[in-house]
């Protein structure tokens, strides 16, 4: 129930554009990632949560979408190995948008954001893919 509260919160967050940060992948073709938008919020020092709309130019026929946990490391980023579930892929077809949301237990003082790789295909072999990256937190 508690999990579902905060979905629906981060949801809303997303929608009102409270802390969304949108990249739009112009690829100049019809069939493309439309957009990527982040909502992710750190409930506690070690507890972070993220939520990520996709959104396709058009009914994508097969969709593959990752989304990776990557922490600060010096001057770099680098996946959170260190956390559990720091990797989720979600697959799907004929769809138009996908909506997810992942909670993760991190580490305190670690600063993290979300990588999301956002593959699309379609029928006519189309093949598009777009990476985004949510704002640290």
């Amino acid at each position: 129930m508690k999990k579902k509260f905060v979905c629906m919160f981060l949801m809303l967050a997303l929608t009102l554009g409270m802390t969304s940060v949108f990249a739009s992948a112009d690829t100049g073709s019809t069939y493309s990632t439309g957009s990527i938008g982040f909502s992710t919020k750190r409930i506690s020092d070690t507890k972070a949560a993220a939520s990520v709309a996709i959104n396709f130019s058009a009914t994508a026929d097969k969709y593959t979408v990752t989304i990776t946990l990557q922490k600060k490391s010096g001057s770099s980023w680098v996946t959170a190995t260190d956390v559990s579930g720091n990797t989720i892929k979600y697959t799907g077809t004929n769809k138009f948008n996908v909506l997810t949301y992942d909670e993760w237990t991190v580490k305190k003082g670690i600063v993290y954001r979300v990588k999301c790789v956002s593959t699309d295909e379609y029928d006519r072999g189309s093949k598009y893919t777009s990476t985004s990256y949510s704002d640290p937190f």
